[in-house]
């Protein structure tokens, strides 16, 4: 019997036996993922299933299903003679009643045009395409079927590349954890990932040894990594590309001499991130943020909603040996919006402040959004300003910060941009008094 298709060793065959719900097929180009994906659905083809083995193969617009449909006509009629395919509906349909949808979804609201279907198998193709993964986890509730026996599975593919680049290397884990190390959360189902490469493609290099060439050719150093190599820890279109440099910007921790000017900033979240910073002046002008807290919730860009009482008490916890240690917090500065008490009989402001815990106004003026920005960029241009590895979030978040589409001098503010506004308010402190008044314009 002649073999239409085969997975070859390696990450195919890895993906197409995986048991665990959650698989992510990703690394270089020309590993082959797209056409493992769709035996991902197939290989479960013909096992008794019948109707009850329906799956959905997404990508993030409806013009990108035109590769990965033209992939599949060429296996499927090669390997199911009796397959058709709807042109209108986008549909296989099988002799037998197995049916794979192709669809497009975008964000969280797209979630409600499939809310209530059974999906035993979803396929999502190029994952870094989508910015965030609000409407790949919301799909993941149509994983289901009633079934006895009906497996059911969650799959995906990309490469490091692309707006979604941050989203899926932290849900993924990927660079904290090996390939193949299962990721078990409480309160969530297993997943996992398989590294791909070009290099386990024998039948692409034999057939198309330009390809290889044409990779390696690339004149941007970070698609290149991304696509050749596989590389994650790129920061493609970010908007501290070219002044990021983590081996120069990314200190261990150390103590905080009592001499050094030290204060805090905040950005205010409750159904989204809060952020405070502390920070600190050296001696000769070198800006360290040395301490974190963060409120992150159980997804991306979400917050623990903890009413301002409690993150005031956290605070005083953290700085409750820092007077011993000679540190003085002096003109701390917050997000200006905590300050308004329209609606309400005390500001969060005033929360704070009867908790112990005050705040300054941040600088807010005209263009201060912009100007913010500058600031950091220069500091970290001038290597003047470091960051504590142990503040996991900021680097989380701000290295992976897209620019504003409409405004390229800012970040994107619908990102996770909270760590962002905190390090503005911080670094800007400087411009809120003279600057003849002591070094830097900051004040003991």
């Amino acid at each position: 019997m002649k073999t239409i298709w085969a997975p070859l060793p390696g990450s195919q065959t890895l993906f197409l036996t995986c048991p665990v719900y959650e698989v992510l097929l990703e690394g270089t180009r020309g590993g082959g993922k797209t056409d493992t994906l769709l035996m991902s659905y197939a290989q479960h083809v013909g096992r008794g299933f019948g109707d009850h083995w329906r799956g959905t193969l997404f990508r993030l617009t409806y013009p990108q299903l035109a590769d990965v449909v033209a992939k599949s006509r060429r296996w499927f009629y090669q390997i199911f003679p009796g397959a058709k395919f709807n042109e209108s509906d986008y549909v296989w349909k099988w002799p037998t009643g197995e049916m794979l949808y192709f669809r497009y979804g975008a964000n969280e609201d797209d979630y409600w045009n499939y809310h209530g279907h059974e999906y035993p198998w979803l396929g999502f193709e190029e994952l870094t395409n989508w910015r965030n993964l609000s409407f790949y986890e919301a799909m993941h509730s149509t994983c289901r079927s009633s079934h006895p026996g009906m497996p059911r599975m969650v799959r995906a593919t990309c490469n490091p590349f692309g707006v979604g680049h941050a989203s899926v290397k932290e849900r993924f884990q990927i660079g904290a954890i090996p390939a193949g190390q299962i990721i078990r959360q409480e309160g969530a189902l297993p997943r996992v990932r398989i590294h791909s490469t070009i290099y386990e493609n024998t039948h692409l290099l034999k057939n198309d040894p330009n390809y290889l060439m044409s990779l390696e050719s690339l004149s941007d150093p970070n698609r290149r990594r991304a696509w050749l190599e596989g590389d994650w820890d790129i920061h493609v279109g970010s908007f501290l590309e070219g002044v990021w440099q983590p081996s120069k910007h990314v200190v261990e921790p150390f103590a905080i001499p009592p001499t050094w000017k030290v204060w805090r900033s905040m950005d205010w979240g409750y159904a989204r991130p809060y952020a405070v910073y502390w920070f600190a002046l050296s001696n000769d002008g070198v800006y360290y943020l040395w301490r974190e807290l963060y409120g992150y919730g159980d997804k991306e860009n979400t917050g623990t909603r903890e009413d301002a009482t409690v993150v005031a008490e956290k605070i005083k916890k953290i700085e409750i040996h820092d007077q011993r240690l000679g540190y003085e917090y002096r003109m701390n500065l917050a997000d200006p919006s905590i300050f308004s008490k329209i609606g309400a009989e005390r500001s969060i402001g005033q929360i704070f402040r009867d908790k112990g815990v005050k705040w300054t106004e941040a600088y807010n003026a005209s263009r201060s959004r912009v100007n913010g920005a500058q600031e950091i960029i220069r500091l970290l241009a001038e290597d003047r300003l470091k960051i504590f590895s142990t503040c996991k979030h900021w680097l989380r978040t701000i290295p992976q910060l897209p620019p504003d589409s409409l405004n390229p001098e800012d970040v994107d503010t619908d990102a996770e941009d909270h760590a962002w506004d905190a390090t503005r308010y911080g670094v800007m402190r400087a411009r809120q008094i003279p600057e003849s008044d002591s070094l830097y314009g900051l004040r003991g």
